[in-house]
């Protein structure tokens, strides 16, 4: 009988601590109409709505907001929809999304959210990833080319990009074992054993649901059950699983399950077996057994689940196909003797022999080449045979296949064993306890595993086992690919059509799903996924394209501790929402670390850290952190230059190359831009020179080029730009409009260098700086290691080429190599907390008074510019412009003055400095510059500070300065302006 015309009720999957399902006898779905002003941001309309329990499928639509289900019935046609998207589901199935329980790893997103295309076209809103490896814990020298070293940071940066799907992530007992002892064949030391245990323990605080195997591949493979049992007792003590690729999948195949058993009774956690399987003819007879071992398991009370793959062939690295001994000093000492005849012999004979202790893979296809398709291998002879068997290419190349092989596992192939069997198949999908996986996960590129599990595996599953083989109903199994999955997970929130759950929800015509994705094509996309739902925002639409939406998010396990440090001096009552706002904020942000300062008549009455300086060593922010603060640095170079102006050395008309002089332009064949004579101290101050980035490029970030041109070793500095720059065409006439240029000031800076005849720096500390009290202000560095005591990390998750000669082209962290902070020294390049920022603004709250420049000097420093600058496009005053120095906004209240504000922003940081024109100044400072739902954090936080402040009354102020005092005494290596 046709599963589509059956209505098969299996027992009910619950999810969590959540106690009821909506089932159809339970629901009115054609409930009364809702009040006119319930609103949706959407509303997946008529679909049968096959739900994640098991029950029966229902007709209905779906109302969600704010990520979640609010509302299931008829909402369409109730005068509710308003703007609200609909997406009209009218026959086709409306299910939760699927988790692939072996997702493997989520680092392509970093790299390119587009990645996950691959799973959104199957349907999977969740990945579970880790197979032994993981992203974290890494060595000193890898992390200094990703960016991070411990998985809580190695989560703050996948936040940081954003996500299209979501993604749960184990610690990987492999990963943990190499980072303590490599590859070698050997036991941990017990404190060897506790620094592997220190691992675990800080990866599961990140958030990780638990630690996983892959006891096939070494070096796991030389580790004992004691070993992992002692590991996975950490993931048990915080609530983790315990998720194995077992020890033997075919002759041991029973004896690999009791020791997973046991490892699970060891560490007292729940166990899960990654894409079970009896491999080799010989073994299928044990599938019974299996499946029966792990029933009476759970029938004694024990937490047991696995997951499969819906094929016959299995996936792995050629080289797992040697006995694992022969890796017992590495991979690479293992390559290096591989054209020895001896011990090829000695290979082949292991692997044609019928004993060992291993799993012998080329055993389990029957010793036939015919049974093996090679998919992706790193040999350009052998690349265009991709998905033809071992025994097919050996013909074509007249090669003799042991040869091949070798040659294949040199060149680090992926292999396809022909190993189950499609009986065993069906039988394991029906029993509840299984879930489903790719064992491949996004898609990384043709670098990756070239299994067409990676792009079919569920809708294979769907069709060719369900619809078109009756395995099970089809309630039956997105019950099991859903909730079930996700109880695998702990993902306690989502895996069912149910009100107040996770908006994961995938729209899917069941007639036509299919797998395209073939041995030779494995990269073809499915089809018949219509609409694909992560967190209540569409990221697929119905033409299969990704929407560019990354709502996806980090499932963080249970001993997470998501509570954030906060630092420095307790508030004021009227300004305790600060704390909240800005907790809020970096919580809906995903931001690291912050901190906020506030003044009001020129005193401090807030100053606050927030969150993490550094996340690895879990360093809060403090009101003292040095942050880099990027375009902040300007109004400091041009208060710089105003105090030269005051001393007689210049003037703002004067012409700045009639000071710089003496440079010699890069190429002495090319003509000057005449236009540089033109330019003045006063134009470069309002960013009038000439230079717009966004027509010809930004100077400032021309390291290699600049660099190479001269023959001078990379990254350029401020002198080799400017050669370089001599003969670049300016992009309009000088003083004719405003656009800004990092290249300006580091000019000014350059001018105060060569009338002082001192460094940039020493001239601005001397005579800036300390006069303000921001004494603990520094130039920064590029290099992490050059990091100072009191300064934060920056995290950002892009990566590009190092412009360092001893790191030239090698991927780095932007932050860290990926520009020359010290060539910005004047426009860019300063480090400051936010009581720092707050005493050199508050320099300019009283013009009269001012410890650093005279009032006429600020009064000409916030002038509005005149001619171009101050226009826009059709001749009329801007109410933004930008004066010398600032950023200059006329009021909107009456009684205000201009605020000034500047901003910064670096790979890894974002800063803001306002002066608001009723007296008061605020700093945000952030060790991360944006993500998924803000361009520029400050930005996005500006109104909502701004709109706080508003709200405080005049009498309210008098109250904060009362209870407050001037906070700058609470802060002895700072001085106020007035000591």
């Amino acid at each position: 009988m046709s599963v589509r015309s059956t209505m098969f009720r299996s027992s009910i999957f619950t999810c969590g601590a959540l106690l009821t399902v909506a089932l159809l006898g339970g629901k009115n779905v054609s409930a009364a109409p809702a009040s006119d002003d319930e609103k949706f941001e959407v509303i997946i309309a008529g679909g049968k709505i096959v739900d994640g329990t098991g029950a029966p499928w229902y007709i209905a639509d779906i109302g969600i907001r704010d990520g979640r289900i609010a509302r299931i019935g008829r909402l369409v046609g109730e005068g509710i929809e308003g703007k609200t998207k609909v997406i009209r589901a009218d026959g086709l199935i409306v299910a939760p999304g699927f988790v692939d329980m072996m997702g493997q790893s989520a680092e392509a997103l970093l790299d390119d959210p587009k990645a996950a295309l691959n799973m959104l076209s199957q349907g999977i809103t969740t990945i579970n990833a880790g197979e032994g490896h993981s992203p974290a814990p890494v060595s000193d020298a890898d992390a200094r080319s990703l960016g991070w070293s411990t998985m809580a940071e190695y989560f703050q940066l996948l936040e940081l990009r954003g996500l299209p799907l979501n993604v749960a992530q184990t610690v990987g007992h492999t990963q943990v074992r190499r980072r303590v002892l490599g590859d070698v064949d050997r036991k941990p030391t017990p404190d060897e054993l506790e620094q592997m245990r220190g691992y675990v323990r800080e990866a599961m605080e990140a958030g990780a649901i638990g630690m996983s195997t892959a006891l096939i591949y070494p070096p796991a493979v030389y580790a004992d059950t004691d070993e992992i049992g002692a590991l996975a007792a950490v993931a048990g003590a915080y609530g983790g699983r315990y998720y194995t690729h077992m020890r033997n999948e075919g002759d041991q195949l029973l004896e690999a399950i009791d020791e997973a058993l046991e490892i699970g009774r060891k560490g007292k956690t729940p166990v899960h077996i990654f894409h079970l399987k009896a491999a080799g003819r010989a073994n299928w007879s044990k599938m019974d057994e299996a499946i029966a071992k792990i029933a009476a398991a759970r029938a004694a009370g024990e937490q047991v689940a696995a997951d499969i793959y819906p094929y016959v062939n299995n996936g792995l690295g050629i080289a797992a196909m040697i006995h694992p001994r022969h890796f017992a000093n590495g991979r690479a000492d293992l390559i290096a003797r591989l054209d020895d005849a001896a011990l090829r012999d000695e290979i082949q004979n292991e692997m044609e022999a019928d004993g060992g202790d291993w799993e012998n893979w080329f055993k389990h296809i029957g010793r036939d080449w015919n049974k093996l398709v090679v998919g992706r291998s790193n040999s350009l002879r052998l690349r265009a045979h991709a998905g033809k068997t071992l025994a097919e290419i050996a013909t074509l190349t007249n090669t003799p296949p042991w040869e091949l092989f070798f040659e294949l596992v040199k060149t680090d192939a992926f292999v396809l064993p022909e190993s189950m069997s499609e009986a065993n198949k069906v039988k394991l999908i029906q029993q509840e306890f299984v879930s489903f996986c790719t064992d491949v996960g996004p898609f990384a590129g043709e670098s990756g595993a070239s299994h067409p599990r990676g792009f079919g595996a569920f809708p294979r599953l769907l069709s060719k086992y369900i619809r078109d083989g009756g395995a099970v109903s089809l309630e039956r199994v997105i019950a099991q690919a859903s909730a079930h999955a996700c109880n695998e997970v702990l993902a306690y929130d989502r895996g069912r059509i149910a009100e107040g759950l996770a908006a994961d929800i995938i729209v899917f015509d069941y007639e036509t799903i299919e797998d395209r994705a073939t041995f030779a094509q494995p990269y073809e996309i499915a089809t018949g996924m219509r609409h694909v739902l992560v967190n209540g925002e569409p990221v697929l639409d119905d033409k299969g394209q990704l929407t560019g939406k990354l709502p996806g998010k980090v499932l963080r396990g249970p001993g997470w501790n998501s509570t954030r440090p906060m630092t420095g001096p307790d508030p004021a009552a009227r300004l305790e929402g600060l704390d909240q706002l800005v907790q809020d904020f970096m919580d809906r942000h995903h931001i690291p670390g912050a901190a906020l300062a506030l003044t009001d008549r020129g005193s401090l009455v807030y100053a606050r850290g927030f969150g993490y300086a550094d996340i690895a060593a879990r360093t809060p922010v403090s009101p003292r952190s040095l942050f880099r603060i990027a375009s902040i640095s300007k109004p400091i170079t041009a208060t710089a230059i105003f105090k030269l102006i005051e001393s007689g050395k210049l003037n703002l008309d004067d012409k700045v190359f009639d000071i710089l002089t003496g440079y010699e332009p890069a190429d002495a064949e090319a003509t000057i831009e005449p236009r540089l004579r033109d330019i003045t101290i006063l134009q470069l101050l309002q960013h009038s020179g000439g230079w717009d980035r966004d027509v010809s490029f930004d100077a400032m970030f021309k390291s290699v080029p600049f660099a190479e041109k001269l023959g001078t070793p990379p990254p350029a500095g401020p002198d080799v730009i400017i050669r370089n720059m001599l003969t670049q065409p300016l992009d309009f006439d000088p003083g004719t409009r405003y656009a800004y240029s990092n290249f300006g000031y580091c000019l000014l800076g350059r001018v105060i260098e060569k009338l002082t005849g001192s460094g940039y720096e020493a001239f601005v500390k001397s005579n800036v700086l300390d006069p303000a009290g921001a004494r603990t202000m520094v130039l920064g560095r590029s290099m992490p290691e050059q990091r100072l005591t009191n300064e934060v990390r920056y995290y950002s998750p892009y990566r590009g080429p190092s412009v360092f000669a001893a790191s030239l082209g090698k991927r780095v962290p932007y932050p860290y190599g990926g520009w020359n902070l010290e060539a910005m020294d004047s426009h860019g390049a300063w480090l400051a907390s936010v009581v720092d920022l707050a005493q050199f603004a508050s320099s300019f709250y009283d013009p009269n008074h001012s410890p650093i420049l005279s009032k006429a000097s600020i009064e000409q420093m916030q002038k509005r510019p005149s001619g171009g600058p101050d226009l826009d496009s059709k001749g009329e005053p801007k109410p933004r412009v930008y004066s010398a120095g600032w950023g200059r906004e006329e009021p909107s209240r009456e009684g205000d003055s201009p605020a000034f504000s500047h901003s910064g922003s670096l790979a890894g940081t974002s800063t803001l400095l306002k002066r608001r024109g009723d007296g008061r100044s605020w700093i945000i400072l952030f060790n991360a510059r944006s993500g998924p739902t803000s361009d520029f954090f400050p930005g996005t936080l500006q109104p909502e500070v701004d709109g706080f402040l508003d709200q405080i009354s005049t009498d309210d102020w008098q109250h904060i300065r009362e209870v407050t005092g001037d906070l700058f005494q609470s802060f002895p290596n700072h001085q106020s302006v007035g000591s």
